[in-house]
């Protein structure tokens, strides 16, 4: 058995080698206490990230297999790193995520940037091609890296420097249940809701949640004029759900009465600030925004939501 340990680290250095030896993570010894076993893990080295098979526990580098359990040799869960050096040509270490890299052929130049493969590339780069694999898309040795910002959704609009980013298609937005008047739908039951969801969203800086819903306080059998109310908004991170009241504020509060206002001075907004480090990996955010018990009446559409960033 120990002898097969050692030949599993002698292919996994082998797979590891480039033009300078790369120097691998030490050696691990993992355990699975369910079916007995024991096995020397590799966990990866400067260019990949490796952890064990669901079940196994890492004991550490220098531990040895307990006693009644069995050696064995298992293959761990590996994921390549984006970094510069991980993806340039004839690179020491194991293949590296160079899913984002793209490439400039007239000035030599490489970089990375956020959802290489969905978002606008600028003009005179170039994305891996289709066919091409993450280990294979490299930069070339004569070239520099540089750092650009960040690729623009297709469905982002420009205002000097901010990024506006709409939902575009109808399959990404979803409303429960409400009461649909000239192009809204009004939320009046507590729990009823609207979700949006955008995509390709840069991942290395703060984005802001943007809300610009109808508001009103209804009077008799119709609207009242228009409020200020707190809705509660909901959206995935990358650690989790977060949960949080916003502010809808009221545009035109010098308007507020009991009577109708036949939707003159509904309009309000609100905004939610999301941290870099909060960001899905994937750019991907759906945002739910739901009525809050004893609130006013809140309609919403399509177009209500957006993400802005600068």
């Amino acid at each position: 058995m120990k002898n097969s340990g050692l030949a599993v680290l002698a292919v996994l250095i082998f797979m590891l080698a480039g033009p300078v030896m790369a120097a691998p993570l030490p050696l691990q010894m993992i355990v699975n206490n369910d079916s007995m076993q024991c096995a020397r893990f590799l966990p990866g080295d400067e260019c990949m990230d490796c952890t064990p098979p669901e079940g196994w526990e890492i004991l550490g580098p220098y531990t040895s297999c307990p006693e009644s359990y069995t050696l064995v040799t298992v293959n761990g869960n590996c994921k390549g790193l984006e970094r510069e050096h991980c993806c340039t040509e004839k690179h020491s270490g194991a293949s590296g995520d160079c899913t984002n890299l793209i490439k400039n052929d007239l000035a030599k130049e490489c970089a990375f940037v956020t959802n290489a493969s969905n978002g606008t590339v600028i003009d005179g780069w170039q994305r891996m091609p289709e066919n091409a694999t993450s280990s294979s898309w490299v930069c070339p040795l004569d070239y520099t890296w540089t750092t650009l910002a960040a690729t623009i959704p297709d469905d982002a609009e420009q205002f000097g420097p901010v990024n506006v980013v709409s939902v575009k298609n109808d399959a990404d937005y979803h409303v429960t249940s409400g009461n649909y008047v000239s192009g809204w739908t009004w939320l009046r039951q507590p729990g009823q809701s609207a979700t949006w969801t955008f995509y390709n969203l840069p991942t290395d800086r703060k984005l802001y949640i943007y809300l610009a819903p109808l508001v009103t306080r209804p009077s008799g059998n119709g609207g009242g004029s228009g409020y200020s109310t707190d809705a509660r908004i909901t959206y995935a991170t990358r650690t989790g759900s977060i949960n949080s009241a916003v502010a809808l504020k009221n545009m035109h509060p010098e308007f507020q009465m009991p009577a109708d206002t036949m939707g003159w001075g509904y309009q309000t907004s609100g905004y939610l600030m999301i941290p870099a480090d909060k960001i899905p990996l994937n750019g991907q955010i759906t945002v739910t925004l739901a009525k809050l018990p004893n609130s006013e009446h809140v309609a919403v559409n399509k177009e209500c939501c957006t993400i802005e960033y600068i």
